[in-house]
């Protein structure tokens, strides 16, 4: 994997996942019944992972599949009276269009935020966060598997006649 994607990934997962976790943790403090609890450790749990991620790429194992779940589940905000979904780690620019009218928009931040709301007065919408975007395509391509050696590194050397 590319040492800058690395780090990247690192500052993204373990630093984001710990700014997740104090913003959730935040969240508790001001929530009022059962479901609010649970939805506030579905995400902590989903930061927490971002952290575990974070850690085992940093001792060298990249865990590939992990990153792309975890980048994966930042791409979509999804707004609707129903329903309301937005997760990210770390960094996010999100274009979407919302209604009325199918207007965009676009929202940038660095730091971590979730957003999970039932039945709301939200308004009908659609986004992706560009950031996590580009992350799950790099890390779909060449960039995030490390170079394989010379055939001639990876072979055992006959022993020299001495």
């Amino acid at each position: 994997m590319n040492a800058w994607f690395r780090r990247l990934l690192l500052i993204l997962t373990i630093g984001g996942g710990f700014v997740g976790v104090a913003v959730t943790i935040q969240f508790f403090l001001h929530a009022n019944t059962v479901i609010a609890y649970i939805v506030a450790l579905a995400f902590l749990g989903l930061y927490g992972y971002g952290i575990f991620v974070g850690f085992k790429l940093s001792e060298g194992s990249a865990p590939l599949r992990h990153l792309r779940l975890y980048f994966a589940l930042q791409v979509p905000l999804i707004s609707s009276p129903f329903i309301t979904y937005r997760f990210c780690s770390g960094l996010q620019a999100t274009v979407a269009i919302i209604q009325p009218g199918l207007r965009w928009g676009w929202d940038w931040r660095l730091g971590s935020e979730w957003q999970f709301v039932i039945h709301s007065s939200a308004p009908w919408g659609v986004g992706i966060n560009l950031v996590a975007l580009a992350i799950v395509f790099l890390l779909n391509s060449r960039l995030a598997v490390a170079p394989k050696m010379s055939r001639a590194l990876t072979e055992p050397s006959a022993p020299a006649n001495r």
